[in-house]
């Protein structure tokens, strides 16, 4: 088995993951909730990024030519997604402004609060924030490096330990945020809009260059980004 390539897949997920920069972001969808729902929908998304994760490494190829969908493809739609996130951030509005959300979330367990928050973060937060084309596409390339049972198993473990990062920073959101204050979050989320619309840009780039290759500035296009 090839250790190194275990290594680097662990490094490149990560990276493409962003665990550090998607957490204002997740912050600021679950902003209403107490720090408790909070913790829960961290645990909570941090499973559904592995399902997703372990779903596109076993079976990415076959259900995406099911749905006849292409990376390109993916890439254009999950764009729209994150612009618009990015557009709401940038302009200070809160998803759960006049949604009627905080009543619905304020009763039941403390599971069931954060089972309801993560049915409407899910999209766009786990995917495509987390879960876009890049990670998509990392993860199916791995699996086709994975050629023995082994590797798979080391692959699957790199992907639940992955995860298992991902839901540590989120877990450790409110605090990190606590310590800058509402004023600082609120720069800090504002900042993360740019760059959200700065992603969903170069989503939209390189969407269109896979689709008319040698029509755009090779410059500022790179495909494997997520």
């Amino acid at each position: 088995m090839e250790w190194s390539v275990v290594v680097n897949s662990f490094i490149g997920i990560i990276a493409i993951l962003n665990p550090i920069g998607n957490v204002p972001i997740f912050l600021e969808h679950v902003e209403n909730e107490t720090p408790k729902v909070q913790r829960m929908v961290a645990l909570l998304m941090a499973c559904s990024i592995f399902l997703l994760l372990l779903v596109f490494f076993l079976c990415g190829n076959r259900l995406l030519t099911m749905f006849g969908i292409t990376i390109p493809a993916f890439r254009l739609a999950g764009s729209i997604v994150i612009l618009r996130v990015g557009l709401r951030m940038l302009q200070g509005k809160s998803k759960f402004e006049n949604s009627g959300m905080e009543t619905a979330a304020a009763s039941g367990t403390t599971f069931d609060q954060a089972r309801n928050s993560l049915s409407h973060i899910l999209v766009p937060v786990a995917m495509p924030l987390f879960i876009g084309p890049g990670s998509i596409t990392t993860v199916i390339l791995y699996a086709e490096k994975s050629t023995t049972l082994a590797m798979t198993m080391s692959m699957i473990f790199v992907l639940f330990l992955s995860a298992c990062v991902v839901g540590a920073c989120l877990v450790g959101a409110r605090f990190i945020f606590s310590k800058i204050g509402r004023n600082g979050t609120q720069i800090v989320i504002r900042f993360m809009g740019m760059i959200l619309c700065a992603i969903a840009m170069q989503f939209m780039i390189d969407g269109v260059a896979q689709l008319l290759p040698g029509v755009l500035n090779d410059t500022f296009v790179h495909v494997h980004a997520n």
